[in-house]
C-alpha cells in the first residue's frame, strides 16, 4: 500500500491507497462494534449490534476488524485465508445440513463479499487455496504456476457449474446476503489520555498510560518511527475528539493537520526526528485495540 521504489521488485504491483489487509487476532479488544453483518444469537443472549469485548474470538475479532476498516472507508480488503478464522470465512453445505442456520452464530463471510462490492462498492481481494466454493462469487480467478500468473476464470466457473448441477440439493455454502449497515462511531477523548506514561517498546507495542496496546495484527505498520508516530497521533485524539464527531471526522482532521504543519504537528513544541507518517487506517486500527472501558460510542 506505500509507493514502491525502484528496483525493489514491485514495479509491477499496484495496490489501492485505501486497500486494509484484514486478519483474526484472537485475544484484541473490541468496543462498541455493529458486527451483526456476521455474527448473531452468540450464547447467553449476548448482543451483537453493540458488541464489545476484551478478548475477542477468531470469528468476533475478523468481524470486527472487517466493520472497522469499512467504517473509516477502507474501499479494498485484503485476505489471507492463513491469517483467517476457518468458520468466518467458510460453511460447507454439509455442515450447514448438520447445524441449522438458525443455531450458528456465523454468517461466514463468503456470503457477504457480493453484497460488499454491489452494494458498498468495497472490493476483496482473497489469497486462498482450501475452498473452491469462492469460485462461485469470485469474478477474477488467478492462479499461480510455479511462480507465473495464470488467469483461471473460465475454468474456475465451469467447475462451479458443474459442481452445482451435480448436488442432490441446492448449493447454499456460496449464496449470498444483503451486507447490511454501518454505523459511525465517536471516540471519547477522555479515554484516551495516558497522563503523560506514553513508551514505544516496539514496532508492534505501545505501553500507553496503564496500557500495553498491542499492534502486531496491523501488518501494514513498516516501521517503529510509525509506532511513534500513531501514540503521538492518539495523544492528540483525546484533545480533538469533542461533542460528538465520528471517528471518521477526527481522523479527517488529523490528516488535514498533518498535510498543513507536518508530523510535529502531532506534538507541538516537541521535536521529534524519528518519526514517519502512518495511514489514517492503522490510526483508527489502534484507537479501536485500546483496552479502554467507555473508549467508544456508536451514533445512530
Amino acid at each position: 500500500v506505500y509507493n514502491k521504489i525502484p528496483g525493489d521488485g514491485r514495479e509491477f504491483c499496484v495496490a489501492d491507497v485505501r486497500a486494509v489487509k484484514v486478519r483474526a487476532e484472537d485475544g484484541r479488544a473490541v468496543s462498541s462494534v455493529d458486527i451483526s453483518p456476521f455474527i448473531n444469537n452468540l450464547p447467553f443472549g449476548q448482543g451483537t449490534t453493540c458488541f464489545s469485548t476484551e478478548d475477542a474470538s477468531g470469528s468476533t475479532s475478523q468481524a470486527s476488524n472487517i466493520v472497522e476498516a469499512l467504517e473509516v472507508g477502507a474501499s479494498t480488503l485484503l485476505v489471507d485465508e492463513d491469517t483467517c478464522a476457518t468458520n468466518f470465512m467458510i460453511r460447507d453445505d454439509k455442515m450447514m445440513e448438520l447445524v441449522s442456520r438458525d443455531k450458528e452464530p456465523i454468517t461466514p463471510f463468503i456470503h457477504k463479499i457480493r453484497s460488499l462490492y454491489e452494494d458498498n462498492g468495497v472490493s476483496s481481494v482473497l489469497v486462498i487455496g482450501g475452498s473452491g466454493d469462492y469460485f462461485d462469487v469470485a469474478d477474477c480467478v488467478i492462479m499461480m504456476d510455479s511462480y507465473t500468473c495464470l488467469d483461471v476464470t473460465a475454468r474456475a466457473k465451469q467447475i462451479a457449474l458443474a459442481a452445482a448441477e451435480k448436488a442432490a440439493s441446492a448449493h447454499v455454502a456460496s449464496s449470498s446476503q444483503r451486507f447490511g449497515s454501518i454505523f459511525a462511531r465517536c471516540p471519547i477523548g477522555s479515554a484516551y489520555k495516558p497522563n503523560n506514561k506514553v513508551s514505544v517498546r516496539a514496532r508492534s507495542v505501545i505501553s500507553y498510560g496503564d496500557i500495553e496496546l498491542e499492534l502486531g495484527g496491523l501488518e501494514q505498520i513498516v516501521s517503529m518511527s510509525q509506532t511513534n508516530s500513531i501514540s503521538m497521533a492518539l495523544q492528540r485524539i483525546a484533545e480533538m475528539a469533542i461533542s460528538s464527531m465520528t471517528l471518521s471526522e477526527v481522523l479527517a482532521q488529523l490528516d488535514v493537520l498533518i498535510d498543513s504543519d507536518g508530523l510535529d504537528a502531532l506534538a507541538p513544541g516537541h521535536f521529534n526526528g524519528n518519526l514517519a507518517r502512518p495511514r489514517l487506517f492503522e490510526v483508527a486500527a489502534a484507537v479501536n485495540r485500546l483496552r479502554k472501558t467507555g473508549n467508544m460510542v456508536q451514533k445512530k
